[in-house]
């Protein structure tokens, strides 16, 4: 009897040890949690909250684990093979231009996204022309959002408000607009900047980059538009275009502009508070406080018309490929977090990049809040440059003729009819849908 209670007693502690090992296996099967797999370049991560979100969300979803991953030498085309094999090494990108992305987008790489524009992302709460550089061309006809912006930049002037204020160019705590592009009118407001503005009236950038902004920023606030007619490429046609072409001239010639052909040059001299204007990203004028540590010698107007027409945009998206797992999560995080007020809002207060949000434009901006209704006008109307299939073959053509004609070596219908005649074969098929 004792030898059977004994093995009754071992029996019974021997079931009782599988039922805890089992049970306990059963529990971490159900405490395994999904993974995310974040990734985005190194600025990305220096210049957003990324780190913040993603801890975020992981504490409000306790059954997700956020991988994140720093893309030192990211190239979207780099990922193909990999996507080809059905895998990938990560769920949501943040970051990419639309050069950076056409490739990936004409292949179909991309999961669509238009699903997500509803709710605290629905069009008519995010900055037009940011959104609209997500909009592409359906293979078959139609459009659809392959990738969505989440923050962007805007070709507009920025002021030195202590030359503005000598100049008597200031008023009710803003700049006074530039009139009309009427030369007289036009001119003369950067000349009455020129004595006290000792290395220029207004400072751009000529480079192979910039070039296309510059150009491009006052025809569209002439016309509504900066594209040819044709679609052949950008307005080199027009009396609106060459009569920009001309005023851009003009100011060179008169000594009230100090144009450069490099970034670095033409930041050095914004930045040496001795120049009265500077025609760049919103971000970029802003370094001019790093020099100065005061929010106030920065203002923001634009060119005659910007305010209806717009300028140029360029923007980043997020993204996700489409052999990527757990859309849902990822889609998830993505309107929770890097479409939260927070999370752009925080970009601009310290880096000046512009939200997509429009409500980001107002309660929890801590600088330049006064400036937010020009910036937010301005992008609201804007647009991203075409990204048409030889554009490189373009702006290598353009860069031959445009900084020539603006430093005056050059004349204006020498160089926007040589522009024409030299891009005739090129293709300007747009991937974009307008």
């Amino acid at each position: 009897m004792k030898k059977w209670l004994v093995f009754l007693v071992v029996l019974l502690i021997a079931l009782s040890f599988t039922f805890s090992v089992y049970a306990g296996g059963q529990g971490e099967k159900k405490a395994e949690k999904k993974v995310l797999r974040v990734a985005a370049p190194p600025w990305i991560f220096k210049k957003f909250p990324l780190e913040d979100v993603c801890n975020k969300f992981e504490q409000n979803n306790a059954g997700v684990k956020i991988e994140r991953i720093r893309a030192d030498k990211w190239g979207g085309v780099t990922y193909i093979p990999e996507w080809q094999a059905g895998k990938t090494s990560f769920d949501i990108f943040v970051g990419g231009s639309g050069s950076m992305l056409a490739p990936l987008i004409l292949g179909g790489w991309t999961e669509p996204m238009d699903d997500m524009l509803t709710g605290n992302m629905a069009p008519d709460k995010l900055v037009g022309g940011f959104l609209n550089a997500g909009k592409y061309k359906k293979a078959g006809g139609g459009s659809y959002f392959p990738v969505i912006p989440f923050m962007g930049e805007v070709a507009i002037i920025g002021v030195n408000t202590n030359i503005m204020k000598k100049a008597g160019l200031w008023t009710g705590g803003k700049p006074v607009p530039i009139p009309s592009m009427a030369e007289n009118e036009f001119v003369g407001w950067f000349a009455k900047m020129k004595e006290f503005a000792p290395v220029g009236a207004n400072i751009q950038i000529w480079d192979r980059e910039f070039m296309q902004y510059d150009y491009n920023s006052g025809i569209q606030a002439m016309r509504g538009t900066f594209r040819a007619d044709d679609g052949k490429g950008f307005d080199v046609s027009s009396d609106s275009a060459k009569k920009w072409m001309t005023l851009i001239q003009t100011l060179y010639k008169k000594g009230l502009a100090a144009y450069t052909i490099s970034d670095d040059k033409g930041y050095e001299l914004w930045k040496s508070g001795a120049a009265g204007s500077f025609f760049a990203a919103q971000g970029h004028i802003m370094e001019l406080v790093s020099v100065t540590k005061k929010n106030s010698d920065i203002a923001y107007t634009g060119w005659p018309g910007s305010g209806k027409n717009g300028s140029i945009i360029w923007t980043h998206s997020v993204w996700m490929p489409k052999v990527a797992k757990n859309k849902d999560v990822a889609r998830a995080f993505i309107r929770d977090e890097i479409y939260s007020k927070y999370f752009g809002q925080w970009s601009f207060n310290h880096y000046g990049k512009l939200p997509i949000l429009k409500s980001a434009y107002g309660e929890g901006i801590t600088r330049f809040k006064d400036q937010m209704p020009t910036l937010l006008s301005i992008a609201d109307n804007s647009s991203p440059i075409p990204l048409y299939k030889d554009l490189n073959k373009y702006l290598d053509i353009l860069q031959k003729y445009l900084p020539e004609a603006a430093f005056g070596r050059l004349d204006v219908d020498k160089a926007l009819s040589s522009v024409k005649k030299e891009t005739e074969g090129l293709d300007f098929t747009d991937v974009r849908a307008y």
